[in-house]
């Protein structure tokens, strides 16, 4: 970790970010993005347990679960002024997340705000839960994973490049995979809005996430927000840092910054957020 001054920053001047994944992702996966904002933050990647090979799946899988995983980590971090950041799925973890005075913000990246914030025709969401209901209730979901009929059917369904579908497999629990998904397909709480101030970035053609349907959820609930509108693919196929470097304005991460750095009411000395 980086030697810290006491107003949060590192030597470099940086604000230090951290960041929770999306759905069968993690920080290996996302070394792009992290490389990426590694321009601008302090990153610190959170990977969800049964996500990564060194991060153990929970007993139970469950948001509540996932959440105090990311309190943990927060504690060990020890930091003295963070923002926090969660992608698609990651969101709905921090937004669960208790989280102590030393956050100064939320990104909220694609955020998925439970199953009606899904862009998916009704009939395929049926059929999808359908098979992860049943392998949650089968208990098949992990000894399936390993399996060669479903690595056949990963490589043909997948648009991934073969050796990120190989890290996909390799890295995720296969139980962890499956109940997440259950827990994605069924959730109606899509998420719990908190009062901090929110970077809500999202890309209104998203086949993931329905775009609209989350930009009028986050007006509703949150008071003080910046909202930034990218071409960003929800899983891109090359998910590199040079992909996001040539796909997101400077001018919109120094407007992301300029927002994050502002002083906030309560802070000492602090004027009313703009």
């Amino acid at each position: 970790m980086n030697a810290q001054q006491p107003d949060g920053l590192d030597r470099r001047g940086k604000e230090n970010l951290i960041l929770v994944h999306s759905f069968y992702a993690n920080s290996l996966l996302l070394h792009g993005l992290g490389e990426f904002l590694g321009d601008d933050f302090n990153v610190h990647f959170i990977d969800l347990p049964g996500f990564a090979p060194h991060e153990p799946p929970l007993a139970e899988v469950s948001l509540d679960g996932f959440a105090g995983h990311v309190e943990a980590r927060i504690r060990r971090l020890s930091l003295d002024s963070f923002i926090i950041g969660g992608i698609s799925f990651g969101f709905s973890v921090v937004s669960r997340v208790r989280l102590p005075p030393e956050c100064r913000g939320i990104l909220a990246i694609f955020p998925f705000l439970g199953a009606r914030s899904l862009a998916m025709r009704r009939r395929k969401k049926i059929v999808y839960r359908a098979v992860v209901n049943a392998m949650g209730a089968s208990g098949l979901g992990g000894p399936l994973w390993k399996s060669p009929l479903l690595e056949r059917f990963a490589f043909w369904w997948s648009t991934y490049p073969p050796a990120r579908v190989r890290l996909i497999l390799d890295h995720m629990d296969g139980r962890t995979f499956f109940d997440t998904a259950r827990l994605i397909l069924n959730q109606r709480d899509g998420a719990r809005f908190q009062d901090l101030p929110h970077v809500l970035i999202l890309n209104p053609a998203d086949t993931t996430i329905r775009a609209n349907y989350c930009e009028r959820m986050f007006e509703d609930q949150v008071k003080d927000m910046c909202i930034v509108r990218t071409d960003l693919d929800h899983y891109p196929l090359d998910p590199s840092a040079d992909y996001f470097r040539s796909r997101f304005p400077r001018g919109e991460m120094d407007r992301i910054m300029t927002f994050l750095r502002r002083p906030r009411a309560e802070d000492p000395g602090g004027g009313a957020a703009e």
